[in-house]
């Protein structure tokens, strides 16, 4: 499994509790549920694990509720919450997957001195040889 799989499924199975506890009329549970997906997204390493243990010990109160529906979403929820314990140290961080290093590249270094005004043509521009000889 890549890295980011788990997290989608946790944010998932979070936003499905969501519906079924929305169904079952157990509003405050489905606004959780929603809020979780939140903090899985946002929190990482010990922070994501203490989440998933919250959510797990969530879930099981709430399959107790009776109603089908919040059963099925205390079990999405507990779902979600081992997930979270288990794999929450491989999971990413929020906006680490996108990040690229740049290579450098001579002629965009030439525009961005023409932008701050330097002449990369002038051998006394910042960077460019010295005419000391």
């Amino acid at each position: 499994m890549t890295g980011s799989r788990p997290l989608w499924i946790a944010a998932l199975l979070l936003v499905g509790a969501a519906g079924a506890f929305w169904g079952a009329g157990s509003v405050p549970l489905a606004l959780l549920s929603l809020a979780s997906v939140a903090a899985a997204v946002a929190l990482s390493g010990p922070g994501r694990r203490i989440l998933g243990a919250l959510l797990v010990v969530v879930g099981v109160a709430a399959a107790f509720n009776g109603h089908w529906l919040a059963i099925a979403g205390g079990v999405l929820v507990v779902g979600s919450g081992v997930l979270q314990v288990v794999l929450g140290a491989r999971m990413p961080k929020i906006g680490v997957g996108g990040q690229k290093t740049r290579a450098q590249d001579p002629e965009t270094d030439m525009w961005r001195a023409l932008e701050r005004g330097d002449d990369p043509t002038d051998d006394k521009a910042p960077g460019g040889p010295s005419s000391d000889e």
